[in-house]
């Protein structure tokens, strides 16, 4: 069953028309053919776990990327969209504290150098249907269940859930930045809100004082935070989500490590709003070095593809208590409650990966259209479903602009 949310807008991700395929592009791209999807009676993929360096091995030497500003939100009594006081988790100094900027860039790789990819590595010989819904959900941007989720494109309310925690969570980790985190974002798709946080967290860990920092030696000391970004489609992840991770870390965590110490972070400046990431003449080591380089900042990034249940919640290992070391988490979700038939088990893994935790050092965010048209979903349906499994939620976030109002909800046990 194939369908699309029906509003205009949705989709911030534009890139234009089509692209002539070149020779070399298709040479380059390795032999790394679209999942033949063997659709159960469950029409439900298996999850499997993803190391971001297995993920990058098939991209071609030549990437291209265009760059989104996500504005963070000043409310008035007179805006469009409102935020509570701060949480109740939040320490004194989080709500005096004053954010430099008014806004974070991420990068993205371009729709049409994703499609590129796609189209190169497609078999036509193999009348591979999933392949061909890959490539038709990328053009039209409709959802196939149980096929394609729809996560190669940039969804609006990604940009609400970015913009909070551009803001809000920059806030927390500030006033909690001895602490480690864990972020869980489920349907990363192009993981705009993790990579907002991830920008967030290098500027901090470059800009603190000495007299704040770890020393190289007590490195294992320094705070830590680990990504664990699922979306259902195994390609989404490989083609769009690892992508993203690379170009974001390659010019804001690299290129940050050159800031000033007393300064804010100062990433490469980049030629235009699009651009293009040449591996090929950073070296054969490039990948590699890159990866290690994560790691040396106390960051870290796994990759779950699949349906979210049980076995999914296997692969997402239990944090062990520490109270010399405390953990907080944080789950991140955009467009995730659109179909009925997937609420329930959705809100059935967001408070068990809650449950996990101590009380108090975790939470869910979740942006949402109060109303889905013509699919059947809605922000009511989904609080129900947390409600009558024992969670909480209250409103973060309420946006009331033009076409269908959106919120951000907070959810806990």
């Amino acid at each position: 069953m194939s369908f699309s949310f029906g509003f205009s807008g949705d989709d911030i991700e534009d890139d234009g028309g089509e692209t002539q395929i070149a020779e070399t592009l298709s040479r380059e791209m390795s032999k790394h053919n679209i999942s033949n999807i063997n659709l159960e009676k469950s029409h439900v993929i298996e999850p499997k776990r993803h190391a971001l360096e297995d993920l990058l091995s098939s991209l071609p030497s030549q990437i291209s990327y265009n760059t989104l500003t996500i504005p963070t939100p000043t409310p008035t009594p007179t805006s469009s969209s409102t935020l509570p006081t701060p949480l109740s988790n939040f320490q004194d100094t989080a709500s005096t504290t004053t954010i430099q900027s008014n806004h974070t860039q991420v990068l993205r790789r371009s729709l049409f150098d994703i499609r590129a990819q796609l189209m190169a590595e497609a078999d036509p010989s193999t009348n591979d249907d999933a392949a061909e819904t890959m490539l038709a959900g990328l053009e039209s941007g409709d959802l196939t269940s149980g096929i394609y989720e729809g996560g190669f494109k940039t969804w609006e309310c990604a940009l609400d859930l970015a913009c909070l925690v551009a803001t809000r969570h920059y806030l927390d980790m500030m006033s909690n930045i001895t602490q480690d985190w864990e972020v869980i974002e489920l349907g990363a798709g192009s993981a705009v809100p993790s990579l907002a946080l991830l920008r967030t967290f290098l500027g901090s860990t470059n800009t603190q004082k000495p007299d704040q920092q770890s020393p190289q030696s007590t490195n294992a000391q320094a705070p830590r935070l680990k990504f664990t970004l699922c979306d259902y489609n195994e390609e989404v992840l490989r083609l769009c989500t690892a992508p993203n991770v690379l170009l974001n870390y390659h010019y804001y965590g690299i290129g940050s490590k050159q800031s000033v110490p007393d300064g804010p972070p100062s990433p490469p400046a980049l030629a235009s709003e699009e651009g293009e990431l040449d591996m090929e003449e950073m070296g054969a080591t490039f990948l590699p070095d890159l990866v290690q380089d994560i790691k040396s900042r106390n960051v870290s990034f796994d990759f779950i593809s699949g349906g979210w249940g049980d076995s999914f919640l296997d692969l997402i290992p239990v944090s062990k208590p520490d109270a010399d070391r405390p953990t907080n988490l944080l789950i991140l979700a955009s467009e995730t409650i659109y179909s009925p038939a997937s609420s329930k088990i959705f809100a059935d893994t967001l408070l068990r990966l809650l449950r996990r935790h101590d009380r108090g050092s975790a939470k869910a965010w979740v942006a949402a259209k109060k109303v889905y048209f013509g699919v059947g979903g809605g922000v009511d349906e989904f609080v129900r479903d947390i409600e009558n499994q024992g969670g909480r939620s209250r409103v973060l976030l309420e946006t009331k602009d033009t076409g269908v109002g959106r919120v951000v909800l907070e959810i806990t046990t």
